[in-house]
């Protein structure tokens, strides 16, 4: 028998979040195929990563004994939240459009080319496309597409015998995935923090959309849940997925339901010491020259707190910040806030048009250090972070650092994620609204308040108490369970 394994996963496509999160797994199950001597083709199915999902995926498989795959394949997973672009709230009305005139008609057709590429196959700008499973058309007319890059995966490949190589299908807000992994006979677990039959329906319901209209939306979301209950387990992540809500949704259903013990690291070990972690406190220091050299300070140096933004794939987030990088400093003890793009390794100083950390850049991309990695090293050397999601929050936690959460109104997901952080004490919350109004300000006065034995200080105290490394358990199970 072959050592060689086919494992797919479908990170959804609302933001990039999931798309990392199934990273840091997968690269826990290539640390165990390595030991037990398997080869994996991995496949990523996913539309919101676009062109640098490939680029993350060839880190993942490198510094690795075997021979691994691991393809981004272009793919509409159809699911997303509308959001208002000036402030960042998610509008519920919207739902009810885009689950019928998008999700329901191309349901059945998943795995679907994304509306951004023009492949091989007969879609072309001015006709229509005709579901193959489904009576219903698709106007396709007003669609911009453009070729697909060299070096991705291409959906005409995942034919029929293709489907029946897969040994584990891995869907985090993906429920077509398990229709699939069902209807050809190959095992599928979810992971992560969405159900979406749950949230569309939670996210309607906190932006007051009328019940009447909730109720027509009723037929769809069973669609989506009917697609859910085909999975054999479900795994969530911790005080990231809505426990209580998810596990009356699952009490019903065939699915076996599970919640992570720890919190997620990169799927390699975590350091012994956070503390001591070389490559953190190395970043650090090439910050501290960088802004040292921007600001012109002395020798000796001026006390000062860096910040780091977690912004995501959202454009309110980008605006955010462009307003930051308006910002002028007029003492040098101000709070540094700094951006991280994982693309291209490159640290920015977001104040006075914004600048380039080029020792620090530098440093990131001489070593070659893979995103997740990446992430958390920056984590680790700034001093808090300021993010908008509870995986935002959990990456401060998981290198015990503090962090404020900036709270999105109308996200039924976002506001128990909320809940459960900071009931956890793992972060504190800024309203979006105060953000908004001036985002530097609000980030001055939370600098202001480390090493005062503020609730900001006490994020820190609680998030010692957590284990790190969950996905490495998680890898261990499904390698043994599904895979060998």
């Amino acid at each position: 028998m072959t050592n060689r394994r086919t494992l797919v996963f479908a990170p959804h496509d609302d933001g990039s979040g999931a798309f990392y999160v199934l990273c840091r797994l997968a690269r826990a199950l290539i640390r165990v195929a390595d030991k037990k001597g398997y080869r994996l083709h991995l496949f990523f199915l996913n539309s919101s990563m676009a062109k640098n999902g490939q680029v993350h995926l060839k880190a993942l498989v490198r510094k690795t004994n075997t021979k691994h795959k691991a393809v981004l394949v272009p793919t509409d997973n159809l699911i997303w939240l509308p959001k208002d672009p000036k402030t960042a709230a998610v509008i519920g009305a919207q739902i009810p459009d885009l689950l019928r005139k998008w999700i329901r008609p191309l349901w059945y057709c998943w795995p679907c080319e994304p509306n951004w590429i023009r492949s091989d196959l007969s879609i072309m700008k001015g006709e229509d496309w005709t579901c193959p499973d489904r009576a219903d058309r698709i106007d396709l007319s007003e669609k911009k597409w453009s070729k697909v890059s060299t070096g991705w995966g291409k959906l005409q490949d995942l034919t029929p015998q293709w489907w029946q190589s897969v040994a584990l299908g891995i869907s985090m807000g993906v429920p077509q995935l398990h229709r699939v992994a069902r209807r050809e006979g190959f095992p599928s677990v979810e992971v992560g923090d969405w159900f979406f039959s749950v949230g569309l329906r939670g996210c309607m319901k906190e932006s007051f959309v009328s019940p009447e209209i909730i109720a027509t939306t009723e037929p769809i979301l069973r669609m989506i849940e009917e697609a859910e209950f085909k999975a054999r387990e479900v795994w969530l992540t911790l005080h990231q997925a809505p426990h209580q809500a998810y596990k009356a949704h699952v009490a019903n259903s065939p699915v076996r339901f599970r919640e992570m013990t720890g919190l997620l690291w990169t799927g390699d070990p975590p350091p012994p010491d956070i503390t001591n972690w070389s490559l953190a406190n190395k970043l650090r220091e090439e910050i501290d020259k960088d802004i040292s050299r921007i600001r012109k300070l002395p020798a000796k140096g001026i006390q000062y707190r860096v910040g780091y933004i977690v912004t995501g794939t959202t454009g309110v987030w980008k605006g955010i910040v462009d307003t930051l990088k308006t910002r002028r400093v007029k003492d040098s003890s101000e709070v540094a806030t700094i951006d991280l793009d994982r693309d291209k390794s490159l640290v920015t100083l977001l104040e006075d048009g914004g600048k380039i950390l080029k020792n620090a850049s530098l440093f990131l991309q001489k070593r070659k250090v893979p995103s997740e990695e990446m992430h958390l090293a920056t984590c680790r050397a700034c001093d808090f972070g300021i993010t908008r999601t509870a995986g935002g929050v959990l990456g401060f936690t998981e290198t015990q650092r503090p962090s404020v959460l900036v709270d999105e109104p109308g996200h039924w997901l976002g506001r128990i994620q909320r809940d459960q952080c900071r009931e956890a004490g793992l972060c504190v919350v800024v309203p979006i609204g105060e953000f908004l109004s001036n985002p530097a300000d609000t980030i001055q006065k939370q600098a202001d308040r480390i090493d005062t034995n503020s609730d900001l200080d006490q994020t820190v105290e609680a998030a010692k108490k957590l284990k790190v490394g969950a996905e490495r358990d998680l890898a261990k199970y499904l390698f043994t369970t599904y895979i060998e």
